[in-house]
């Protein structure tokens, strides 16, 4: 003799391990997302950084040796 099994508690466990599983996935991508926009801003620090470095020599020269910026009496600031 078989012993009865209700359908809705088996159904219940399917549902609340698949929420499980969307949390976790969602959470992973929040963190993939947050680890993606710090990596990308500390980037652009750093570039702008070394920008602001290289735009500050006043006898800067080109890849041809050809003085550039301020030397050719071109403003600064943009």
């Amino acid at each position: 003799m078989d012993t009865p099994v209700k359908d809705g508690l088996v159904l219940e466990k399917v549902m609340k391990r698949g929420a499980a599983v969307c949390v976790v996935a969602l959470g992973g991508i929040a963190v993939g997302l947050a680890v993606w926009a710090l990596r990308r801003w500390q980037d652009e620090r750093r570039y702008q950084a070394w920008r602001a470095a290289v735009t500050a020599d006043p006898y800067r020269r080109d890849r041809n040796g050809y003085p550039v910026g301020a030397q050719l009496g071109l403003s600064r600031a943009r």
